[in-house]
């Protein structure tokens, strides 16, 4: 059994500030650091760190930031054998800017655009493994892996992010959708304060199971037959980048260790509410045995 990761593998590199950027505005920072990043990557790490057997599949460049990165994810439990080193491309970086806890992101795609479906070509997919993707990477990429997985009988879990419209082909091959307030809003086209007040269900044209992250309100899920709310955790709030990725890495990985689904949220949630107390991304992911 194994999670299969396909996403971005990015440089993060991030500063700190007492306040945002506004247009035409220069800002003095007050510390800047290297971490590794991207959401794909990021999820890898936490699945692995929460105890899953994963394998990532993606691209760095041939450079100095791919290297180190790719020793990154091999140190932290990643299979790395499908990632892939690219000539002639720059390894992905994420621009972010860190203040009062809440980051803004630049993301510039890198070698991260150049994940095709022959990526994915030789692997085995079988019924007890779990393929995740987000939008680092190409659609068709993640869509040519989740129909051949699901053909295998593996679950299938998709992180929009960055958000665009998803065509109703790949929503169709979906098990586990995980969006935010904002994401769920932009693809279904509908208000989200309805569902959250029960007056609404699940949108329709999407048969798999909704899992909504509501940040320190916690997070809701809806299947055909079960509503699940969890509340969030008071912490104190460092650096929020990242944590989104830890609570899709942690929900694939309970998953994948055949723990029941309200389990597994629940587990995904305190590792995500954790993360939020440490700068970086990757680095924030709290192991499993820290949280128990």
């Amino acid at each position: 059994m194994t999670v299969y990761v396909i996403g971005g593998i990015n440089q993060d590199i991030v500063a700190t500030s007492d306040s945002h950027l506004r247009p035409g505005e220069t800002l003095t920072g007050n510390d800047l650091n290297y971490y590794p990043g991207g959401k794909g990557a990021n999820q890898a790490v936490a699945a692995a760190r929460a105890g899953a057997d994963v394998a990532m599949i993606g691209c760095t460049g041939n450079d100095a930031s791919g290297s180190g990165l790719r020793e990154y994810l091999a140190e932290s439990g990643v299979d790395v054998s499908r990632v892939v080193a690219k000539d002639n491309v720059p390894t992905g970086t994420a621009l972010i800017v860190v203040a009062k806890g809440e980051n803004s992101i630049i993301v510039i795609q890198g070698a991260n655009e150049t994940v095709a479906p022959d990526c994915i070509e030789g692997i085995a997919f079988i019924a007890d493994d779990i393929v995740v993707a987000q939008f680092e990477t190409p659609i068709a990429t993640t869509l040519a892996a989740f129909k051949t997985a699901r053909q295998a009988g593996a679950k299938t879990m998709l992180n929009p992010s960055p958000v665009v419209p998803i065509q109703s082909e790949l929503l169709a091959q979906i098990d586990i959708l995980v969006v935010n307030e904002h994401e769920f809003e932009l693809i279904f086209e509908t208000p989200l304060a309805p569902v959250l007040s029960d007056e609404a269900g699940r949108p329709e044209g999407f048969g798999g199971t909704l899992v909504i992250t509501l940040g320190s309100e916690g997070v809701l899920a809806l299947s055909e037959n079960d509503r699940i709310k969890q509340a969030g955790r008071t912490v104190e709030v460092i650096d929020s980048t990242g944590a989104g990725d830890c609570f899709m890495g942690y929900l694939a990985a309970a998953l994948h260790n055949q723990e029941d689904f309200t389990s597994a949220l629940a587990l995904a949630n305190l590792a995500a509410s954790d993360s939020v107390t440490r700068p970086g991304a990757a680095s924030s992911i709290p192991d499993r045995a820290s949280l128990e």
